[in-house]
């Protein structure tokens, strides 16, 4: 049994989980913040839209390289 959230979220189900672009670490593939029932929210998952062979693409990254300033290859903020 998870110990957080269900089985119908990636802390319990595994085949809901993604890689880093940037490290290859294992995230969530949830974008946003966590269930307001688990004990930690905070946002795990950043999906920045790129370039990959000419095309847009979205690449998942982790909140520790989004927050070290890693964008993917032609990025550009809708900020």
């Amino acid at each position: 049994m998870p110990t957080k959230g269900s089985a119908c979220r990636a802390e319990g189900n595994q085949t809901l989980r993604t890689v880093c672009a940037s490290c290859g670490r294992s995230i969530p593939t949830e974008v946003g913040h966590a269930h307001p029932l688990d004990t930690d929210i905070r946002r795990e998952t950043w999906g920045l839209v790129g370039y990959h062979v000419k095309q847009k693409a979205v690449f998942p990254t982790c909140a520790a390289c989004y927050g070290a300033g890693w964008r993917p290859p032609g990025f550009v903020s809708m900020n």
